[in-house]
Protein backbone atom coordinates (compact mmCIF):
# COMPACT_ATOMS: atom_id res chain seq x y z
CA UNK A 1 0.00 0.00 0.00
CA UNK A 2 0.87 3.61 -0.89
CA UNK A 3 1.75 6.07 1.40
CA UNK A 4 -1.29 7.81 2.82
CA UNK A 5 -2.83 11.02 0.49
CA UNK A 6 -2.45 13.92 2.05
CA UNK A 7 -5.35 16.75 2.28
CA UNK A 8 -5.26 20.20 2.98
CA UNK A 9 -8.56 22.04 5.11
CA UNK A 10 -9.38 25.72 5.19
CA UNK A 11 -11.68 26.38 7.56
CA UNK A 12 -12.33 29.21 10.11
CA UNK A 13 -14.01 27.28 12.49
CA UNK A 14 -11.69 25.98 14.95
CA UNK A 15 -13.73 22.90 16.10
CA UNK A 16 -15.18 21.82 12.43
CA UNK A 17 -11.02 22.27 11.71
CA UNK A 18 -10.25 19.78 13.97
CA UNK A 19 -13.08 17.47 14.09
CA UNK A 20 -12.61 17.21 9.85
CA UNK A 21 -9.02 16.85 10.61
CA UNK A 22 -9.85 14.00 13.04
CA UNK A 23 -12.47 12.23 10.93
CA UNK A 24 -9.98 12.02 7.64
CA UNK A 25 -7.17 10.72 9.52
CA UNK A 26 -9.77 7.90 11.08
CA UNK A 27 -9.86 7.07 7.03
CA UNK A 28 -6.36 6.61 6.63
CA UNK A 29 -5.71 10.58 5.17
CA UNK A 30 -2.50 12.86 6.07
CA UNK A 31 -4.46 16.05 7.17
CA UNK A 32 -3.18 19.77 7.64
CA UNK A 33 -5.60 22.30 8.53
CA UNK A 34 -5.75 26.30 8.46
CA UNK A 35 -8.26 28.53 10.24
CA UNK A 36 -6.35 31.90 8.45
CA UNK A 37 -7.81 32.07 4.87
CA UNK A 38 -4.73 34.81 4.07
CA UNK A 39 -1.81 32.02 4.66
CA UNK A 40 -3.43 29.28 3.49
CA UNK A 41 -1.84 29.34 -0.13
CA UNK A 42 1.96 29.33 1.39
CA UNK A 43 0.57 26.64 3.37
CA UNK A 44 -0.46 25.01 0.53
CA UNK A 45 2.15 25.13 -1.66
CA UNK A 46 4.84 23.89 1.43
CA UNK A 47 2.32 20.54 2.23
CA UNK A 48 1.74 19.62 -1.62
CA UNK A 49 -1.77 18.24 -0.57
CA UNK A 50 -3.42 15.64 -2.83
CA UNK A 51 -6.66 17.63 -2.37
CA UNK A 52 -8.03 20.58 -0.48
CA UNK A 53 -11.30 21.34 0.99
CA UNK A 54 -12.07 24.89 1.93
CA UNK A 55 -14.75 26.30 3.44
CA UNK A 56 -16.81 28.95 1.26
CA UNK A 57 -17.68 31.81 4.08
CA UNK A 58 -13.94 33.12 5.47
CA UNK A 59 -12.71 35.78 6.76
CA UNK A 60 -11.72 38.73 4.31
CA UNK A 61 -11.78 35.79 1.47
CA UNK A 62 -14.41 33.20 0.01
CA UNK A 63 -13.63 30.10 -0.92
CA UNK A 64 -14.01 30.66 -4.36
CA UNK A 65 -11.52 33.69 -3.95
CA UNK A 66 -8.85 31.24 -2.22
CA UNK A 67 -9.91 28.22 -4.55
CA UNK A 68 -9.18 30.81 -7.96
CA UNK A 69 -5.52 31.97 -5.73
CA UNK A 70 -4.34 27.94 -5.41
CA UNK A 71 -5.58 27.39 -9.28
CA UNK A 72 -2.95 30.29 -10.34
CA UNK A 73 0.00 28.74 -8.70
CA UNK A 74 2.10 26.93 -10.98
CA UNK A 75 1.38 22.67 -10.70
CA UNK A 76 -1.89 23.05 -8.60
CA UNK A 77 -4.43 23.69 -11.48
CA UNK A 78 -5.70 20.48 -11.41
CA UNK A 79 -5.55 19.94 -7.70
CA UNK A 80 -9.31 18.25 -7.03
CA UNK A 81 -10.75 21.11 -4.35
CA UNK A 82 -14.06 20.36 -2.42
CA UNK A 83 -15.95 24.18 -1.10
CA UNK A 84 -18.20 23.47 1.08
CA UNK A 85 -21.23 25.64 2.09
CA UNK A 86 -24.45 26.22 4.39
CA UNK A 87 -25.80 28.45 1.45
CA UNK A 88 -27.18 25.84 -1.45
CA UNK A 89 -28.32 29.31 -3.36
CA UNK A 90 -24.38 29.52 -4.26
CA UNK A 91 -23.46 26.13 -5.53
CA UNK A 92 -24.24 27.25 -9.13
CA UNK A 93 -21.46 29.76 -9.36
CA UNK A 94 -19.32 28.00 -7.30
CA UNK A 95 -17.76 26.12 -10.46
CA UNK A 96 -17.03 29.42 -11.92
CA UNK A 97 -13.62 29.54 -9.75
CA UNK A 98 -12.33 26.31 -10.43
CA UNK A 99 -13.71 23.95 -7.64
CA UNK A 100 -14.51 20.01 -8.60
CA UNK A 101 -17.53 19.50 -5.96
CA UNK A 102 -19.28 21.73 -3.24
CA UNK A 103 -20.35 19.92 -0.46
CA UNK A 104 -23.04 21.58 1.59
CA UNK A 105 -23.31 22.56 5.18
CA UNK A 106 -24.61 20.52 7.43
CA UNK A 107 -23.10 17.34 5.86
CA UNK A 108 -22.79 13.88 6.88
CA UNK A 109 -18.91 12.20 7.41
CA UNK A 110 -20.10 9.29 4.81
CA UNK A 111 -20.80 12.30 2.37
CA UNK A 112 -17.60 13.75 3.15
CA UNK A 113 -15.52 10.61 3.10
CA UNK A 114 -17.12 9.54 -0.40
CA UNK A 115 -16.44 12.93 -2.27
CA UNK A 116 -13.22 12.81 -1.59
CA UNK A 117 -13.26 9.07 -2.31
CA UNK A 118 -14.31 9.65 -5.73
CA UNK A 119 -12.05 12.79 -6.21
CA UNK A 120 -8.69 11.19 -5.07
CA UNK A 121 -9.23 7.54 -6.88
CA UNK A 122 -11.37 7.75 -10.12
CA UNK A 123 -9.27 8.12 -13.13
CA UNK A 124 -11.02 10.66 -13.89
CA UNK A 125 -10.66 12.88 -10.65
CA UNK A 126 -9.91 16.01 -12.47
CA UNK A 127 -13.20 16.68 -14.02
CA UNK A 128 -15.65 18.69 -11.73
CA UNK A 129 -18.37 16.74 -10.26
CA UNK A 130 -21.10 19.76 -10.89
CA UNK A 131 -23.10 17.88 -13.33
CA UNK A 132 -23.59 15.02 -11.24
CA UNK A 133 -25.59 17.38 -7.71
CA UNK A 134 -28.96 16.98 -7.78
CA UNK A 135 -30.98 19.92 -6.41
CA UNK A 136 -34.29 19.19 -4.66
Amino acid sequence: MGEAKKIFIVEDDLVLLETLQEILEMHGYQCQGCHEPEKAVKLIENYRPDLIIMDYLLPDWNGGELCAAVRSVKGFENIPVIITSAYAKIVYSLSEYGCNAVLEKPFSIHEMISLVNKLLFKKNSRNSLFPKIKFP
